[in-house]
């Protein structure tokens, strides 16, 4: 058997029994690679700076790195061909970049150089708030809870519409756990948005985002409080950042598909990118893997248009109708997906365009629509797209709507109505 030949079964026997850490090390004592002058043309680094020299040992080379040396050490054994220095010298380039990694310290490793999330949520977490709403009167007396941020260090907050809709007392929980009394100033609730003010100075705020530079498959972190679970933290990919027409409007803009858990709760916190921006609100999930955002573009107009104080816009925009419907197209991908995780999703419906939320107050709600609820018919046309139901209700005119729910078909009217 020539020496090539006998290299994989004696690599095999280091490298495999590698798992007894006394056998690693007496393979590393024989290679004495770290103990060789490697000079590293990086600055501050040299032949000192060693394995043995920084009291570092062969537990902190990686199994890749380990693996190289003992192929050196058995074509230096066995080989004295050109190959063997040629290998040398590559091998010497990794142990170079090797000790730059290393350099960071054993303390740090891995875990404080590619935990990207961690640092996201460090840089953002403080900007976000716990906001718990009380609704109602006396026996009446309802609480409800979501999320929001900082927008603004005075104290200028920013949440989902639907989480301050008819609240009597709105109390902020700030990153330190400080409870303060807000009030609920601008409201747009057909696009879903509000601002709460609380009396505060120098917050930490966080950056909205150009929403439309999102790209699909981009990293995006949800930050928020679902099931009232303070500073919950989970991430995800961008599924979709153009989602169709998911709105109350035909000029709605499309929203921020995600596959990031977001819960009850969540509604109003930010979804933030790798930069720390916030490109979306969070503001609904259709199942578990299917979330949805709000894009920071329209939150910047909101913004914009929205007055200090006074909770309405400085000037009367144009009347806009209104349903208070969240719909999406329903896909032959889409349907197979709901079929297998919501309970009782219609099994006999061939087109038609999911009901993903129903705002509380609206004339939807007033009808009797309900999430999951899928729309087949307008005024007996059949339904194929979102772009059919906004045509309808663009009219302003009343709607008879066929919905599938369950194994049940039935028909429902409902009348748009008029809203600044």
């Amino acid at each position: 058997m020539t020496s090539l030949q006998k290299l994989p079964l004696i690599f095999g026997r280091c490298v495999f029994r590698a798992r007894n850490s006394r056998e690693v090390e007496r393979f590393c004592i024989k290679c004495n690679m770290c103990k060789t002058n490697f000079h590293s043309q990086r600055s501050g680094i040299s032949n000192r700076d060693t394995l043995s020299a920084r009291n570092l040992t062969y537990k902190h080379v990686s199994t890749s790195l380990l693996s190289a040396c003992a192929i050196y050490y058995l074509f230096r054994k066995y080989d004295d061909s050109e190959g063997v220095t040629n290998y040398l010298e590559n091998l010497k380039t990794a142990f170079k970049n090797a000790y730059v990694v290393s350099a960071a310290g054993p303390s740090g490793g891995m875990r404080s150089q590619f935990n990207f999330i961690a640092d996201i949520v460090e840089k953002a977490q403080p900007a976000v708030v716990f906001i718990e709403v009380v609704k109602g009167r006396g026996f009446r007396r309802m609480s409800s809870s979501g999320s929001g941020f900082i927008v603004r260090s005075d104290g200028l907050i920013l949440t989902n519409a639907h989480v301050v809709a008819g609240a009597s007392h709105v109390h902020v929980y700030l990153n330190d756990n400080k409870k303060v009394q807000g009030v609920v100033q601008a409201v747009d609730q057909v696009c879903d948005l509000a601002t709460v003010k609380v009396q505060a100075r120098d917050l930490p705020t966080l950056p909205l985002g150009k929403s439309g530079e999102v790209r699909p498959g981009e990293w995006v972190v949800a930050l928020g409080s679902p099931f009232n679970l303070q500073k919950t933290v989970t991430a995800g990919v961008v599924s979709n950042p153009g989602r169709e027409t998911m709105g109350n409007l035909t000029s709605s803009p499309p929203m921020i598909q995600h596959d990031a858990v977001i819960n009850v709760g969540n509604s109003g916190g930010p979804l933030i990118n790798l930069d720390g921006e916030a490109v979306g609100i969070n503001t609904m999930t259709l199942t578990s893997g299917i979330s949805f955002a709000l894009p920071a573009d329209l939150a910047v107009d909101f913004l914009n248009r929205a007055k200090k104080i006074e909770g309405r816009f400085p000037s009367s925009p144009p009347k806009r109708t209104y349903v208070g419907l969240s719909v999406i197209s329903l896909t032959p991908d889409l349907q197979m997906n709901l079929r297998k995780r919501v309970p009782n999703f219609p099994t006999s419906v061939e087109q038609g365009i999911l009901i993903v939320s129903v705002i509380s107050g609206s004339p939807a709600q007033s009808a009797g629509l309900l999430p999951t609820d899928v729309i087949t018919h307008i005024n007996r046309k059949p339904v194929t797209s979102t772009s059919d139901y906004f045509k309808a209700i663009e009219t302003g005119q009343e709607l008879t709507l066929q919905i599938a729910r369950g194994n049940a078909l039935f028909t429902i009217t409902v009348t748009p109505e008029e809203v600044d």
